[in-house]
């Protein structure tokens, strides 16, 4: 009967145990959650900022490139003035 009593004991204690240990796993678990969809919003954020530079940088090339001849023949005629 003592071995039985010690069985029941140890089962009261294990729930007893697990309804305070549940919240927090729960709570744990919608943290990893929510923090995972925060690194993929900065992901996706972090790959539009990038491409958003690699679009800035080829639009200044690409002006660059109709820009310079211009100021080529600026200087020239200034030059032969």
């Amino acid at each position: 009967m003592d071995v039985l009593a010690g069985l029941v004991g140890l089962l009261i204690g294990a729930v007893a145990a697990w309804s305070l240990v549940a919240p927090r796993i729960v709570y744990w678990r919608n943290e990893t959650e929510r923090a995972q969809a925060n690194v993929a919003r900065i992901a996706e954020q972090a790959a539009a900022y990038a491409a958003g530079c690699q679009q800035g940088r080829d639009d200044v090339l690409s002006l660059a490139r109709v820009l310079a001849p211009a100021q080529a023949t600026t200087v020239n005629n200034e030059h032969d003035s």
